[in-house]
C-alpha cells in the first residue's frame, strides 16, 4: 500500500459511508463530514435513508447499460462480505395485472438480450409467492438479485466506521465549505448527494415518494415489482409484516408527496392483496434523489477533489463499487469497473455496453 492519505469524505449517505469503511479499511486517515451525524436519529433523513434496498441490478436493465450488470452483481457481493447475515437473496419477481402484460412482455426482451443466469421468464408464482397467486399466475423471477433493509444496514455501516475512531478515523457533524476544505486535505471524497448541486450545475433532483405500512395478513419473500405504466413500482418486504412501496420518478425537487402519487401507490399495493384494505398505513415521504442527465452514477475528478454522485435508484446496489474504484484511483491500481463511472467512450467496454444498449431499445 502507499502511504497512508489524509481525506475527508463529505455526506454521510450510503456513498459517503461506503467510501469511508472502504477507504479506512486500506489505512487512509479518513474525517467523515455531516451535519447530522451525531444526532440520535442517525442516518439522516437523506435520499439514503429513502431507499428500498433493492440490490436488482437486472430489474434496472432499462436505466443502465448491460455493461452495469456485472457491477450491480459485485456490489451484492460487497455486501455480502460487509454485513454477512444482512444481504437476503431470495431474488425478485416481476408481475403485471393483464392490462399491463406488455409492459413485462417488452421489459423482457432486455432480459433475454442480458441472459442473466436462473432466469424464469415464466415462473410460477403460486410456488415463489403464493399470496399472490389468486391474482397473479406467473411472474419473471430473477434469483440472482439481492436486497437489504436501509434503515439497519446504515447504522451498521457506521457502526464499522465508528470501530476505526481514534485509529484515524474522525466524524464532524457540522456542514463544511469546500473551497476551505481543500488544502487542508490530500483528497476531498465529495459525497453530498443533492447537497453538492452548488458545486455540480449538472445534477438535478428526482423526486421519489413511498409508502410504508404494516400488513401482519401477508408476507413476501422477496422483492416484487409491479409493472405499471407510468412508474416502476416495487414492493419491498421489511421484518415484522412491514412493507415499502416506492417509488414514483417525479421530474422535481419539491419533497413533497402529492395526492395523485398517494393515490397510485395505494391503489397498486391494494390490488396486489385485498387484505390490503385494512392495512394500516406507517409512513408516507418524498425523498430527492441526486440524478446527472443519463441517470448513471459518475466519479469526477478534479484537482484533489473526487465527487461520487448521481446515483439516482442506484445507491445500494452500486455505491460499494464506486467506493472500491475511488480506493484503487489512490493506489494508481486498475479498476475494471472505473470506466464505467468516468464514462469513458473510449473504453472498448463501454463502447461494447453502448452497442448492447442500442440493441436492446
Amino acid at each position: 500500500m502507499s502511504e497512508s492519505q489524509n481525506i475527508a469524505i463529505l455526506g454521510a449517505g450510503v456513498m459517503g459511508l461506503s467510501a469511508a469503511y472502504t477507504l479506512s479499511q486500506a489505512g487512509h486517515k479518513i474525517t467523515l463530514y455531516d451535519p447530522l451525524i451525531a444526532d440520535e436519529g442517525f442516518p439522516a433523513d437523506n435520499a439514503s435513508a429513502m431507499a428500498g434496498g433493492m440490490l436488482a441490478p437486472y430489474a434496472e436493465i432499462e436505466h443502465m447499460p448491460p455493461a452495469w450488470i456485472e457491477a450491480g452483481l459485485a456490489g451484492i457481493k460487497l455486501w455480502q462480505q460487509w454485513l454477512p447475515g444482512h444481504v437476503t437473496q431470495n431474488g425478485s419477481l416481476l408481475i403485471a395485472h393483464e392490462e399491463d402484460h406488455y409492459i413485462l412482455e417488452r421489459f423482457m426482451e432486455h432480459l433475454r438480450r442480458a441472459r442473466p443466469k436462473g432466469f424464469e421468464p415464466a415462473a410460477k408464482v403460486t410456488e415463489l409467492e403464493p399470496q399472490l397467486a389468486d391474482r397473479f399466475q406467473t411472474g419473471c423471477f430473477l434469483p440472482l438479485e439481492a436486497h437489504l433493509q436501509p434503515h439497519t444496514v446504515l447504522p451498521l455501516l457506521f457502526g464499522l466506521c465508528k470501530i476505526k475512531q481514534g485509529e484515524g478515523v474522525a466524524f464532524k457533524n457540522e456542514a463544511v465549505n469546500l473551497e476551505t476544505l481543500t488544502p487542508a486535505h490530500d483528497h476531498i471524497i465529495d459525497c453530498r448527494g443533492m447537497g453538492a448541486a452548488q458545486d455540480d450545475q449538472n445534477l438535478r433532483g428526482v423526486k421519489g415518494e413511498i409508502l410504508i405500512v404494516e400488513n401482519k395478513e401477508f408476507s413476501l419473500s422477496r422483492p416484487v415489482r409491479l409493472m405499471h405504466p407510468r412508474y416502476p413500482l416495487y414492493i419491498v418486504p421489511r421484518e415484522n409484516n412491514i412493507f415499502m412501496i416506492g417509488a414514483t420518478n417525479i421530474e422535481s425537487a419539491d419533497d413533497h408527496v402529492t395526492l395523485r402519487s398517494g393515490l397510485e401507490l395505494m391503489s397498486a399495493l391494494y390490488s396486489l392483496s385485498p387484505s390490503f384494505g385494512e392495512t394500516k398505513v406507517l409512513e408516507m415521504k418524498a425523498g430527492i434523489r441526486p440524478a446527472y442527465p443519463d441517470n448513471l452514477p459518475r466519479i469526477t475528478l478534479e484537482r484533489n477533489v473526487i465527487r461520487c454522485n448521481g446515483l439516482f435508484r442506484h445507491g445500494f446496489l452500486l455505491a460499494p463499487v464506486m467506493a472500491e474504484c475511488v480506493a484503487d484511483h489512490l493506489e494508481d491500481r486498475h479498476n475494471k469497473y472505473m470506466h464505467l463511472f468516468r464514462g469513458n467512450k473510449h473504453d472498448p467496454d463501454y463502447q461494447r455496453s453502448e452497442k448492447e444498449l442500442h440493441r436492446a431499445a
